[in-house]
């Protein structure tokens, strides 16, 4: 809600007769648009407190491939952790400003590093089960199949032919 930028004269919803308004009180929605056409209010919304940032750090950083963080957002986020007001923040000194943006840059580079070593991990790890089942299982549960005369198909797994020995022995 805009506040009166000079006095004016309206029927503010709910009333009958004119309502006189004073410099700063605010102005009801149903007025705001005959207010404004004779410059009673302004809707130009009030200046926002910039951030500052860093002289050092670069403008953009490259955490992992194809991902790109803006230094803004990096200051944002170190603002946000400071738990400061905006004024607090551009109060501090530099060092300590920069000390607390490259914390938060070693973090998100900490971050994507364990992502990307996650990822590495999940593709590996199906290799290195296949790797460790040795062709003997697979020898022994199809010779255990035959034996017991239950069907199977010799182009399975280890684990569907353990699957089907375990399901033959129920029946």
């Amino acid at each position: 809600m805009a506040n009166f930028i000079k006095p004016f004269r309206g029927v503010p919803k709910g009333e009958i007769y004119p309502v006189q308004f004073a410099v700063g009180d605010p102005c009801p929605p149903e007025l705001e648009a005959g207010a404004l056409s004779i410059g009673a209010i302004t809707l130009t919304p009030a200046p926002t407190t910039i951030l500052l940032g860093s002289d050092l750090q670069p403008a953009k950083f490259q955490f992992e491939e194809g991902v790109e963080v803006l230094l803004g957002d990096v200051v944002a986020i170190a603002h946000g952790a400071s738990g400061l007001s905006a004024e607090d923040w551009n109060a501090l000194s530099v060092d300590t400003r920069e000390s607390a943006i490259a914390e938060v840059v070693q973090r998100l580079s900490a971050e994507a590093a364990e992502k990307k070593a996650a990822a590495a991990a999940a593709a590996v790890a199906p290799a290195a089960v296949a790797d460790e089942t040795p062709s003997d299982d697979k020898a022994a549960l199809i010779a255990k199949l035959e034996a017991s005369s239950i069907p199977f198909d010799k182009r399975w797994g280890v684990e569907k032919l353990a699957a089907a020995l375990a399901d033959g022995k129920k029946d």
